[in-house]
């Protein structure tokens, strides 16, 4: 046996690996609480997942699991801060009262796009206005798709909300249905159908795409196509990992996160949105009515007593509305 060249060839083998293996690759196990099927899943995030591989040259990996299998919707921050999970998206509204000043989103009326009020939490976490995110990786704190009223019964103004039940995430949310005079209901979005079914609720308020996403839309047949808040949502990642990974990789994770984020987010989201309501629109089964901005105006002072009460019973309450809303107003400027 030529010895000689046994041990070339394997030299030649162990440095041809070497050179052709490429960068090492991390995977990053990401919480998904949407269905493996659902827009969010397949367009959204999964689009999104693939320019960051490609920005990384493939040595970032983001592996998605769908529909809560990792942790449950309430445990998404937990798991991320304690490593259970990478990364994670979660709505603040499964943790009532965890992350207080978020619930500015919540409040109706005021922001009308979801860029408008992502802008609006991003530059509170900007400021240091956002309370309970010093131990992790904080990729993008936004809002969800901004919510519409949706119905049972017949539902072409404000006035019909007296003395009905209506499903609402949040704190907030509560509160401002209560002011017009609803009977606000605590629900896990996938509970709501069912609850309409059953003639438990009248209605609820929930962004298009939850209404098809969650089966809400074979039960609401009368919509009411006004800003009605929005639930806060955050993207984060284990410290201990994103602190781990080679500094390019960081720099491509900050530049896609934050600000950069918002716009895909809410250019994409409210896109899916858009259509959806545009298939409602011409469904002779459904009827959508849309307030004019005098009804709107005037409503709104019913929110007045709802905002100064929460801005009195949260640390920095008054800062916190003050700098979310002119970064509402500003949002598009």
């Amino acid at each position: 046996m030529n010895f000689k060249f046994l041990a070339f060839g394997l030299a030649f083998t162990i440095f041809s690996s070497a050179v052709f293996a490429g960068p090492k690759s991390t995977t990053l196990r990401f919480s998904n609480i949407a269905g493996p099927t659902s827009f969010m899943t397949t367009d959204l995030f999964g689009n999104y997942f693939e320019d960051i591989e490609k920005r990384t040259d493939g040595k970032l990996k983001i592996k998605m699991f769908s529909g809560g299998t990792l942790v449950s919707a309430k445990d998404t921050f937990d798991a991320v801060e304690q490593g259970l999970v990478d990364m994670a998206w979660g709505v603040t509204s499964y943790t009532p009262g965890r992350f207080r000043e978020l619930e500015v989103a919540e409040v109706p009326l005021y922001a009308s796009d979801i860029y408008e009020a992502s802008v609006g939490l991003w530059t509170l976490y900007e400021n240091g206005l956002i309370k309970g995110f010093d131990n992790v990786h904080v990729f993008a704190i936004l809002s969800s798709g901004i919510q519409r009223l949706h119905s049972t019964k017949p539902l072409t103004s404000f006035t019909a909300l007296e003395g009905e039940r209506y499903r609402a995430a949040g704190p907030l949310a509560a509160k401002s249905l209560e002011a017009f005079g609803a009977d606000p209901v605590a629900l896990a979005v996938p509970s709501i159908a069912e609850n309409l079914s059953k003639n438990v609720l009248t209605g609820s308020i929930n962004d298009w795409n939850a209404v098809f996403t969650w089966g809400i839309a074979d039960y609401v047949k009368w919509h009411l196509d006004v800003p009605f808040g929005s639930s806060p949502v955050f993207i984060t990642i284990n410290k201990r990992k994103y602190n781990a990974l080679p500094e390019d990789v960081r720099q491509v994770l900050n530049e896609m996160g934050g600000r950069n984020f918002i716009r895909y987010w809410s250019d994409s989201l409210g896109g899916e949105n858009e259509r959806l309501r545009e298939q409602v629109a011409i469904s002779d089964q459904d009827e959508i009515t849309v307030p004019s901005e005098k009804d709107i105006e005037a409503w709104k002072a019913r929110l007045t007593p709802v905002i100064e009460e929460w801005s009195e019973n949260v640390a920095n309450g008054q800062e916190v509305w003050e700098t979310y809303l002119e970064a509402v107003n500003n949002a598009h400027q």
